[in-house]
């Protein structure tokens, strides 16, 4: 793979799912966490999967 290109995607729609990179596992791994209800997104927030204030605000407003 060509790292120049490599791009992480922090938080995205995915269909009828909000899917966010689980950032208590960078650097060693990238996984992504995927949420259905405002509620998981809630809980992501909270225990930090999701990290940084303007995150955390694109989060809340995806999953409301």
């Amino acid at each position: 793979m060509d790292e120049s290109s490599y791009k992480v995607k922090t938080i995205e729609w995915q269909g009828d799912e909000v899917v966010m990179i689980d950032q208590r596992v960078l650097p060693l791994h990238e996984e992504y966490v995927h949420h259905r209800t405002w509620q998981e997104v809630g809980d992501s927030i909270k225990t930090m999967v999701i990290r940084g204030a303007p995150a955390i605000g694109v989060a809340a407003a995806m999953g409301m």
